[in-house]
């Protein structure tokens, strides 16, 4: 009787531990979003046949907002025709099937901004208290390019009250990021190209449109660096307090065509430089402990302490590979020595594949906790390129409670798939992550919008915004 019972006292228990869920971690796909975490919007090879969001934004009512561009079919080999596109999801993974005036639900088209050019698309979008959205990209190729910025309500319909039936063009200028400020003045940044030269520059408008003379010359502010006159640019952009800007990009300081280093400034509200950062307002510097000579700052976020995180990429001399890097400076600009590898303090380098062979930044945003999330698009031959992120706690380190290791990887075009690349990221309030990008499930030229979005128990939105200072 005896065995019996311990028999039985032991068969209940494994009943019972089998009937407890296995916890569910951070990095862990939500089976209430999509299909078990994924979802993806398919083009229709009428208005598109490839779907590619560059910018995300999670909306109030929790919708999610995709700006970028979608890919119209074409009988040209070659010459695709790219026009801006703006998605939206609910808040369960399904399509806005409210949302659009495309052959695609939840999908809105717009014609071409600046004809005949052939390539447009939203890099960086910000959206109002109305709900109306504000973005900008560059427009190219069979004519002379030029930045572009448009106001939309939140039907996707260009403003008419907003610059020139609602868009605004600057010639001969690439413009990959805006910023609303808290007076509602528009600030955009990229680089203007006058004779192969590359120059970094900003331009601030007021919310109708009209340059905003209050700022640099005429709206206008062109950063000179080290005044050698190289060539720089600006790829991404945050609004610091009391509406002081700060830009990130690149400058050749070894001289055009012989790469280039890091660069960030920092800009009082006027456009003026701000003394207590970097050199008198900027810096140009590559991580001390490393020889590359290829540097660049792909993407800046603000972290929870007043400083400022950024993503980017440099070269490895030895390996002859360009790989990601991610550091924090403070709020003067100056490495943070605490954050990062103890071999290059202020500086991590997260191994994204080890047959990576160029590593490309998509996204940074910081957690109200201070971790930080990096997308990744990178080039691996022979492997698949595949959804990739990290996550680094605040000091650096790669956060082994995040999915594997810290790193979140998933191929999202399974075999007979190419390929799937993600491109940006957004929290929600509760902290859940939201990843979007593309994904070619065939070997057929057709390539969906997908967006995974995973568990995240430490990182609830409660102290800062994710793409910006708290204001």
């Amino acid at each position: 009787m005896q065995s019996v019972k311990v028999q039985a006292t032991a068969t209940l228990a494994l009943i019972l531990a089998s009937a407890v869920p296995a916890f569910a971690a951070d990095g862990d796909f939500d089976l209430d979003f999509g299909t078990d975490g994924i979802a993806y919007l398919t083009p229709d090879l009428v208005d598109a046949q490839e779907i590619q969001p560059f910018a995300s934004v999670v909306l109030p009512d929790g919708k999610i907002l995709f700006g970028g561009s979608l890919d119209a079919p074409t009988t040209v080999p070659f010459e695709q025709e790219y026009r801006v596109m703006f998605a939206r999801f609910n808040a369960d993974g399904t399509v806005d099937t409210t949302f659009g005036n495309s052959s695609i639900p939840g999908v809105v088209k717009l014609d071409n901004l600046v004809p005949p050019n052939r390539m447009e698309g939203v890099e960086s979008m910000q959206v109002l208290a109305d709900g109306s959205i504000v973005a900008t990209g560059t427009s190219l190729v069979n004519s002379p390019l030029k930045g572009f910025v448009i106001k939309v309500d939140a039907t996707g319909t260009l403003d008419p009250n907003f610059g020139t039936g609602g868009m605004l063009l600057v010639p001969a200028t690439n413009l990959h990021a805006v910023v609303v400020d808290s007076e509602g003045r528009i600030v955009v940044a990229g680089e203007q190209v006058n004779s192969g030269v590359y120059t970094a520059n900003l331009r601030r408008f007021n919310a109708d449109g009209s340059p905003d003379n209050d700022f640099g010359t005429s709206g206008l502010v062109a950063l000179d660096w080290d005044g050698a006159g190289n060539s720089s640019y600006l790829s991404d952009m945050l609004l610091g307090p009391n509406d002081s800007i700060i830009v990130g990009g690149a400058y050749s300081v070894y001289g055009d065509g012989n790469g280039g280093d890091f660069a960030i400034a920092r800009l009082d509200a006027t456009g003026t430089p701000d003394a207590t950062f970097g050199d008198n307002g900027q810096r140009v510097f590559h991580d001390p402990s490393s020889d590359s000579f290829i540097n660049a700052i792909l993407r800046l976020s603000a972290t929870p302490d007043g400083g400022i995180a950024f993503a980017g990429y440099d070269y490895d001399i030895d390996l002859g590979v360009t790989g990601l890097i991610i550091g924090h400076l403070g709020a003067d600009g100056s490495d943070d020595a605490t954050f990062g590898d103890a071999a290059t303090p202020g500086y991590v380098r997260p191994v994204v594949s080890a047959s990576a062979q160029s590593v490309n930044v998509t996204d940074l945003v910081t957690q109200p906790d201070g971790k930080l999330l990096a997308s990744a698009g990178y080039y691996a031959f022979p492997d698949k390129e595949s959804f990739f992120t990290v996550r680094t706690t605040a000091a650096g380190q790669l956060d082994d409670t995040f999915a594997e290791g810290g790193i979140f990887v998933a191929d999202l075009a399974p075999d007979p798939g190419v390929y799937s690349e993600a491109e940006t990221i957004a929290l929600q309030p509760d902290g859940k992550i939201v990843i979007a990008g593309r994904a070619q499930r065939s070997d057929q030229f057709l390539v969906d919008l997908a967006v995974v979005r995973l568990l995240n128990g430490g990182g609830a939105d409660d102290t800062i915004f994710a793409d910006s200072f708290d204001p």
